[in-house]
């Protein structure tokens, strides 16, 4: 069902909003200006780098320049198409159609510098943890995450409104959120964080609290 989220259920009469910032609350605009500026900083003059879960290809303009080559993964038809159409602009930037959960049997082991998994993309899969062991596998040095931060209810509440994202349900203890087209989206504390990282084999190195809603968190490998 989730599926139908990402291929446009809900914005099937316009512009897909939930990926474009100019839609954003003030808050949530924010983090996406300080989350570029972090990304950039970190990722400048790497070798590769792989976003999972590239979207609408957001983060292709801003990082493509920066590095030797960008790839970008997605599952879903929409996002590939919008992401293929902004990536023509770099030539060192390329869009494939891949899952998240087997990125070691489409990349090479180390195949990355850095991969990032941004915009809660983490918040929407099955099992956190296989997509986090997929990326380790594939990236030598730091893998970047985004996600929903526990305790601003109220925050994605608005952005989900303002944004035009129908919501079907709110699991509030748990703070996820149900739309109508299917999606689950979950959100978490920086503890969550850090034992779904164990699990997969990482801990963290650096995270930050951005625009008062979102967590941002640096991940390397345990050994």
């Amino acid at each position: 069902m989730k599926e139908e989220f990402f291929e446009g259920k809900d914005f099937e009469n316009g512009e897909f909003k939930a990926l474009m910032p100019k839609y954003y609350p003030q808050k949530y605009k924010k983090y996406i200006q300080q989350e570029t500026r972090l990304l950039r900083i970190k990722v400048k003059n790497a070798n590769r780098i792989l976003e999972a879960g590239v979207g609408i290809g957001r983060l292709i303009p801003e990082l493509s320049p920066l590095v030797n080559e960008f790839i970008g993964i997605d599952n879903a038809k929409l996002m590939l198409k919008k992401a293929k159409e902004i990536s023509k602009t770099f030539q060192n930037a390329k869009i494939l159609r891949a899952e998240l959960e087997k990125l070691g049997d489409t990349f090479q082991e180390n195949y990355f510098d850095f991969s990032l998994c941004v915009w809660n993309t983490l918040g929407n899969v099955k099992d956190e943890v296989t997509v986090l062991k997929e990326m380790s596998k594939v990236t030598s040095k730091s893998i970047f995450i985004t996600v929903y931060y526990k305790g601003t209810l109220k925050d994605r509440e608005n952005w989900y409104k303002t944004v035009g994202v129908k919501i079907s349900k709110i699991d509030e203890k748990n703070e996820i959120f149900y739309s109508q087209s299917g999606l689950k989206s979950k959100s978490y504390s920086l503890e969550d964080i850090e034992k779904i990282a164990k699990r997969a084999g990482l801990k963290i190195k650096d995270y930050k609290i951005l625009g008062k809603v979102i967590l941002w968190v640096e991940l390397t490998r345990r050994n």
